[in-house]
Protein backbone atom coordinates (compact mmCIF):
# COMPACT_ATOMS: atom_id res chain seq x y z
CA UNK A 1 0.00 0.00 0.00
CA UNK A 2 1.47 3.51 -1.20
CA UNK A 3 2.08 5.02 2.16
CA UNK A 4 0.01 8.02 1.23
CA UNK A 5 -3.01 6.08 0.77
CA UNK A 6 -2.14 4.10 4.26
CA UNK A 7 -2.16 7.44 6.56
CA UNK A 8 -4.88 8.97 4.26
CA UNK A 9 -7.24 5.06 5.88
CA UNK A 10 -5.97 5.18 9.33
CA UNK A 11 -7.17 9.62 9.28
CA UNK A 12 -10.62 7.87 7.87
CA UNK A 13 -11.10 5.86 10.77
CA UNK A 14 -10.52 8.58 13.37
CA UNK A 15 -12.20 10.77 11.86
CA UNK A 16 -15.07 8.49 11.92
CA UNK A 17 -15.08 8.14 15.60
CA UNK A 18 -17.85 9.91 17.09
CA UNK A 19 -17.01 11.25 20.63
CA UNK A 20 -18.34 14.22 23.10
CA UNK A 21 -14.51 14.55 23.92
CA UNK A 22 -11.12 15.13 22.11
CA UNK A 23 -10.21 12.07 20.31
CA UNK A 24 -6.67 10.55 21.88
CA UNK A 25 -4.82 8.71 19.48
CA UNK A 26 -1.95 6.92 20.73
CA UNK A 27 0.62 4.96 18.59
CA UNK A 28 3.16 3.25 19.75
CA UNK A 29 6.38 0.49 18.29
CA UNK A 30 9.60 -0.67 19.39
CA UNK A 31 11.95 2.23 19.09
CA UNK A 32 13.64 3.44 15.79
CA UNK A 33 9.98 1.27 14.08
CA UNK A 34 9.06 4.70 12.41
CA UNK A 35 6.17 5.65 15.17
CA UNK A 36 7.21 9.37 15.10
CA UNK A 37 7.00 9.83 11.93
CA UNK A 38 4.29 7.74 11.21
CA UNK A 39 1.98 10.12 13.99
CA UNK A 40 3.57 13.09 12.19
CA UNK A 41 2.01 12.34 8.88
CA UNK A 42 -1.21 11.10 10.17
CA UNK A 43 -1.47 14.57 11.97
CA UNK A 44 -0.50 16.45 8.77
CA UNK A 45 -2.81 14.47 6.85
CA UNK A 46 -5.86 15.91 9.49
CA UNK A 47 -4.47 19.38 8.95
CA UNK A 48 -4.80 19.26 5.63
CA UNK A 49 -8.85 17.87 6.31
CA UNK A 50 -9.45 21.01 8.52
CA UNK A 51 -9.45 18.98 11.54
CA UNK A 52 -8.17 20.58 15.22
CA UNK A 53 -4.97 18.53 15.44
CA UNK A 54 -1.74 18.75 17.96
CA UNK A 55 0.91 16.45 18.69
CA UNK A 56 2.33 14.90 21.83
CA UNK A 57 4.89 12.58 23.20
CA UNK A 58 5.28 10.54 26.22
CA UNK A 59 8.83 11.57 25.42
CA UNK A 60 7.95 15.08 27.19
CA UNK A 61 7.20 13.00 30.26
CA UNK A 62 9.72 11.95 31.20
CA UNK A 63 11.45 10.92 35.15
CA UNK A 64 14.54 12.88 35.76
CA UNK A 65 17.85 11.65 35.55
CA UNK A 66 18.32 11.08 39.07
CA UNK A 67 15.51 8.61 38.45
CA UNK A 68 15.25 7.18 34.93
CA UNK A 69 19.09 6.22 35.48
CA UNK A 70 19.18 4.95 38.85
CA UNK A 71 19.55 1.10 37.63
CA UNK A 72 22.55 2.39 35.09
CA UNK A 73 22.38 4.45 31.86
CA UNK A 74 22.68 0.88 30.16
CA UNK A 75 20.54 -0.97 32.00
CA UNK A 76 17.25 -2.09 29.86
CA UNK A 77 15.31 -2.68 32.78
CA UNK A 78 15.93 0.64 33.85
CA UNK A 79 14.61 1.99 30.70
CA UNK A 80 11.19 0.28 30.27
CA UNK A 81 10.86 0.70 34.19
CA UNK A 82 12.21 4.34 35.08
CA UNK A 83 12.37 6.83 32.04
CA UNK A 84 8.81 7.88 31.99
CA UNK A 85 6.59 9.29 34.17
CA UNK A 86 3.39 7.72 33.86
CA UNK A 87 1.04 9.53 36.36
CA UNK A 88 2.10 13.24 35.23
CA UNK A 89 1.24 11.45 31.69
CA UNK A 90 -2.11 10.72 32.42
CA UNK A 91 -3.27 13.28 35.01
CA UNK A 92 -1.96 16.36 32.77
CA UNK A 93 -2.49 14.83 29.36
CA UNK A 94 -4.66 11.80 28.89
CA UNK A 95 -7.07 11.98 31.83
CA UNK A 96 -7.95 15.73 31.10
CA UNK A 97 -9.06 15.11 27.25
CA UNK A 98 -11.22 11.73 28.29
CA UNK A 99 -14.69 11.74 29.65
CA UNK A 100 -15.76 13.88 31.75
CA UNK A 101 -12.45 15.48 31.95
CA UNK A 102 -11.33 19.12 32.42
CA UNK A 103 -10.39 19.84 29.31
CA UNK A 104 -7.22 21.80 30.55
CA UNK A 105 -4.50 20.45 29.54
CA UNK A 106 -0.28 20.38 29.14
CA UNK A 107 1.97 18.57 26.25
CA UNK A 108 4.92 18.26 28.72
CA UNK A 109 6.27 17.83 32.64
CA UNK A 110 9.59 17.64 32.06
CA UNK A 111 12.61 19.79 30.18
CA UNK A 112 14.47 17.11 29.04
CA UNK A 113 17.69 18.93 28.33
CA UNK A 114 17.56 21.25 31.37
CA UNK A 115 16.51 18.14 33.04
CA UNK A 116 13.85 20.21 35.17
CA UNK A 117 10.27 20.14 35.89
CA UNK A 118 8.49 22.51 33.79
CA UNK A 119 4.44 24.00 34.59
CA UNK A 120 3.06 25.37 31.09
CA UNK A 121 0.20 27.12 31.35
CA UNK A 122 -2.89 25.05 30.70
CA UNK A 123 -4.44 24.85 27.54
CA UNK A 124 -7.80 24.59 26.85
CA UNK A 125 -9.22 21.83 24.22
CA UNK A 126 -12.11 21.97 22.05
CA UNK A 127 -13.86 19.21 22.07
CA UNK A 128 -13.62 18.06 18.52
CA UNK A 129 -9.65 18.00 18.98
CA UNK A 130 -7.98 15.31 17.55
CA UNK A 131 -4.12 14.53 19.95
CA UNK A 132 -1.69 12.59 18.22
CA UNK A 133 0.68 10.84 20.86
CA UNK A 134 3.52 8.94 19.88
CA UNK A 135 5.80 6.68 22.82
CA UNK A 136 7.41 3.06 22.49
CA UNK A 137 5.62 1.66 25.73
CA UNK A 138 2.52 3.85 25.12
CA UNK A 139 -0.02 0.70 25.15
CA UNK A 140 0.91 -0.51 27.90
CA UNK A 141 -1.83 -2.08 30.20
CA UNK A 142 -2.28 0.70 32.63
CA UNK A 143 -2.17 3.16 29.97
CA UNK A 144 -4.13 1.71 26.71
CA UNK A 145 -7.71 2.18 28.27
CA UNK A 146 -7.28 5.87 27.91
CA UNK A 147 -6.41 5.81 24.06
CA UNK A 148 -9.71 6.38 22.05
CA UNK A 149 -7.76 4.79 18.74
CA UNK A 150 -4.50 2.73 19.31
CA UNK A 151 -2.19 2.02 16.36
CA UNK A 152 0.92 -0.27 16.78
CA UNK A 153 3.63 0.06 14.35
CA UNK A 154 5.31 -3.50 13.68
CA UNK A 155 8.90 -3.50 12.26
CA UNK A 156 11.27 -6.00 12.92
CA UNK A 157 14.16 -5.30 15.16
CA UNK A 158 16.66 -6.08 12.94
CA UNK A 159 15.20 -3.08 10.49
CA UNK A 160 14.51 -0.89 13.11
CA UNK A 161 17.90 -1.72 14.79
CA UNK A 162 20.03 -0.79 10.98
CA UNK A 163 17.47 2.49 11.36
CA UNK A 164 18.01 3.90 14.86
CA UNK A 165 22.07 3.13 14.42
CA UNK A 166 22.01 5.68 11.36
CA UNK A 167 19.95 7.97 12.81
CA UNK A 168 21.74 8.14 16.57
CA UNK A 169 25.34 7.24 14.97
CA UNK A 170 26.66 10.49 15.11
CA UNK A 171 25.31 11.44 19.05
CA UNK A 172 27.27 7.59 20.50
CA UNK A 173 30.47 8.29 18.35
CA UNK A 174 30.15 5.32 15.71
CA UNK A 175 26.96 2.95 13.88
CA UNK A 176 28.95 0.11 16.06
CA UNK A 177 28.36 2.05 19.24
CA UNK A 178 24.84 3.06 18.69
CA UNK A 179 23.99 -0.24 17.15
CA UNK A 180 24.93 -1.82 20.65
CA UNK A 181 23.05 0.40 22.97
CA UNK A 182 20.19 -0.28 20.67
CA UNK A 183 20.51 -4.34 21.56
CA UNK A 184 21.55 -3.94 24.76
CA UNK A 185 19.32 -1.09 25.99
CA UNK A 186 16.89 -0.29 23.89
CA UNK A 187 15.42 -3.19 22.04
CA UNK A 188 16.06 -5.21 25.42
CA UNK A 189 13.47 -2.86 27.29
CA UNK A 190 11.09 -3.17 23.93
CA UNK A 191 11.10 -6.92 24.20
CA UNK A 192 10.46 -6.67 27.80
CA UNK A 193 7.35 -4.14 26.73
CA UNK A 194 5.69 -6.41 23.65
CA UNK A 195 5.94 -9.72 26.23
CA UNK A 196 4.43 -8.27 29.26
CA UNK A 197 1.86 -6.19 27.67
CA UNK A 198 1.37 -7.43 23.86
CA UNK A 199 0.40 -3.97 22.93
CA UNK A 200 -0.02 -5.33 19.20
CA UNK A 201 -3.37 -7.14 20.57
CA UNK A 202 -4.79 -4.08 21.82
CA UNK A 203 -4.17 -2.00 18.94
CA UNK A 204 -7.35 -1.08 16.08
CA UNK A 205 -4.74 -0.77 13.82
CA UNK A 206 -1.49 -2.60 13.16
CA UNK A 207 0.51 -1.30 10.33
CA UNK A 208 3.72 -3.26 9.14
CA UNK A 209 6.23 -0.71 8.57
CA UNK A 210 9.06 -2.88 7.31
CA UNK A 211 9.40 -1.19 4.15
CA UNK A 212 8.86 2.26 4.68
CA UNK A 213 7.91 3.33 1.10
CA UNK A 214 5.33 0.49 1.20
CA UNK A 215 4.13 0.12 4.53
CA UNK A 216 0.82 -1.89 4.96
CA UNK A 217 -2.27 -2.59 7.54
CA UNK A 218 -2.11 -6.10 9.08
CA UNK A 219 -4.86 -7.53 9.18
Amino acid sequence: MLRRKLIAEIADRIVDLRLDHPIRVGISGITASGKTTLANELAEELHCRQSRVIRASIDHFHHPRQIRYRQGKDSATGYYEDAHDYESFKQKLLVPLGPNGSLYYQTISLDLAQDVYVNPELQLAAKDLIVIIDGTFLLKKELRTLFDFKVFVDTDYAIARNRGALREALAFGSYEKAEAVFVNRYHAASQLYIEEHAPQLCADVIVNNNDTSNPYIVA
